[in-house]
């Protein structure tokens, strides 16, 4: 369990870590004077507490490791598997203590950029909604014959530079069973989130509990 715990944090410190890269900015650690800073670049500004949790979500499978392995004695209780565990299990407290101990320190000062996520998701010309229409199209032509619609379509866009919604609007296949209206709240992202919010509210909801 504590290795899986030290997992989860390390999960969510990956995705931190991924976020702060200059290529997406959606999502940054808590900043502040002397922290996360380069020797040689000043402009840097360093996932450490994701870092810490990484490290220690590293370390974690391979002491719990040892102490699965502790399990096999001799009799009652043998000589060398219990002395295992004493530098183990102390080691596997506190790297998972210190895997949470950082996750709860980004947690209560991620900073998150709203703006740069909506260019991210608007940087592939609608292409990231191309399984949205596929499956509305779906219901009126088969699975299949959408699929192949819309990853031809998928295919256009890309080659003339288009976004994918314009390319599906000028296509009567398309146009023929989904309206302009229809199609523009098939392109967007926040209609196409299925039930997380009400995962999200659920999980919320059971903190207050």
């Amino acid at each position: 369990m504590l290795a899986i715990i030290a997992g989860t944090c390390g999960k969510i410190a990956r995705d931190v870590q991924l976020m702060m890269q200059t290529d997406v900015a959606e999502a940054f650690e808590p900043s502040g004077e002397g922290r996360g800073g380069s020797s040689t670049m000043p402009h840097k500004r360093n996932p450490v507490a994701a870092a810490a949790a990484l490290g220690a979500a590293i370390m974690a499978p391979n002491l719990a490791a040892t102490m699965f392995a502790a399990q096999v004695g001799d009799h009652e209780r043998s000589a060398g598997p219990w002395h295992a565990e004493w530098p183990t299990l102390p080691n596997l407290l506190l790297v998972t203590s210190g895997a949470l101990a950082a996750i709860v320190d980004i947690a209560e000062g991620l900073e998150v950029d709203v703006a740069r996520m909506r260019v991210n998701l608007e940087a592939t010309g609608g292409l990231i909604m191309a399984e949205a229409v596929a499956f509305a199209l779906a219901e009126k032509l088969g699975k299949r014959e959408a699929h192949h619609l819309v990853e031809a379509a998928s295919k256009k866009a890309i080659a003339e530079k288009k976004g994918l919604r314009d390319v599906l609007s000028r296509d009567t296949k398309v146009t023929a069973h989904l309206s302009a209206d229809r199609l523009a709240k098939l392109f967007e992202p926040m209609a196409y989130q299925g039930v997380s919010q009400a995962l999200i509210d659920r999980l919320l909801a059971s903190l207050d509990e």
